[in-house]
């Protein structure tokens, strides 16, 4: 389990690196706040797998090994709170209730994160004896569902525009695809829970809900990836299926 562990630390290490810093270089180039946010949260979770490899290789030194897990913890939670304000960029910008939600959800991760390392579970693997596991646990996959709801009813918005022709049909397809990008990531907090549960209960990680984990990660960039450097083949069958229908 330790070697398969490691195996899909690297490959999801290595994923969110290489989008996430193609999208912090579309965000710099352009001048987009939200590419930028959305790159430099994902690069900070190829961080959090690489320092996670690096506590792995580190179990015959464990202090140094605790120091790696407390950062990888930082890292982690750090990515997190920048994803929070994801929605708020993407969808509602300005808006001071989105603003409000978004403060609420950070600072639910920072005193979970926060509250986890003060009694001793400095990993956040415990949510059966480590009551402040669930604050930052809401804050994660309450961002997953304001992005599911907002790419949902922004999709709804434009349906009738793209009929009209007042809107491309990509720019629909993109809120679809962000909107199935919040149900994956909401679904993956949920796999999360009966993966930490199934740990305590049987003091061994499950080889089946840690693939599980590894492919809605997957999906969710594979959807990212759609929305921001679709290729010229994929957009122009989104506008003819549009058109044809």
């Amino acid at each position: 389990m330790e070697l398969f562990d490691q195996f899909g630390s690297i490959v999801s290490g290595m994923l969110y690196f290489a989008l996430g810093f193609r999208l912090a270089l579309l965000g710099a180039r352009s001048r987009s706040a939200t590419e930028f946010l959305l790159g430099s949260v994902f690069v900070c979770w190829g961080l959090y797998y690489a320092l996670r490899i690096a506590s792995i290789e580190l179990q015959n030194q464990p202090a140094l090994e605790s120091q790696i897990l407390i950062a990888s913890r930082i890292i982690d939670t750090l990515g997190s709170i920048i994803f929070a304000f994801f929605p708020l960029l993407a969808f509602r910008r300005g808006s001071t209730w989105a603003t409000w939600l978004a403060n609420t959800l950070a600072i639910s991760l920072i005193a979970g994160a926060a509250g986890s390392i003060w009694v001793g579970d400095p990993e956040g693997v415990n949510p059966l004896t480590n009551g402040w596991w669930w604050p930052e646990w809401l804050g994660s996959i309450g961002a997953g569902i304001w992005i599911g709801v907002e790419g949902f009813h922004h999709y709804g918005m434009t349906r009738s525009r793209i009929r009209l022709g007042l809107c491309e049909p990509l720019v629909g397809h993109r809120y679809l695809l962000l909107g199935l990008v919040g149900m994956v990531w909401t679904l993956l907090d949920f796999v999360v829970v009966g993966q930490y549960v199934d740990y305590w209960a049987h003091q061994t990680w499950s080889v089946g809900l840690d693939i599980l984990v590894g492919l809605l990660e997957i999906a969710a960039l594979a959807m990212i990836w759609l929305v921001y450097f679709a290729p010229a083949t994929y957009q122009r069958r989104i506008n003819a299926s549009a058109t044809s229908a």
